[in-house]
């Protein structure tokens, strides 16, 4: 069966100050960044991998971090939900 280590929801989002539009893609990609967040706080990498410290618009990429823990492989279960092209499930995912 399936294990799940943390979850995240898209209700959740009012409390770090998004209000509105919480069923499109942006919430969707938001909710991913709470879990994920969430996953490195429980697993105690969240000082380890601190994410981009500063907003400059440009793109961010984690780089590998020397005798520590490598990268996640993570499984996306969709269930019943549609694989089409630009669907909010992917945005989560990304």
């Amino acid at each position: 069966g399936d294990h799940i280590v943390c979850a995240a929801y898209s209700h959740e989002l009012p409390r770090y100050g998004i209000k509105v539009g919480l069923t499109n893609y942006a919430a969707a990609y938001c909710t991913g960044l709470l879990v994920a967040r969430r996953l490195l706080q429980r697993l105690g990498l969240d000082s380890l991998y601190a994410g981009a410290i500063e907003v400059t618009g440009d793109e961010f990429n984690v780089e590998p971090v020397d005798n520590g823990p490598g990268a996640f492989r993570c499984y996306l279960d969709v269930g019943l939900a549609r694989t089409t092209t630009g669907a909010r499930v992917f945005g989560a995912m990304k």
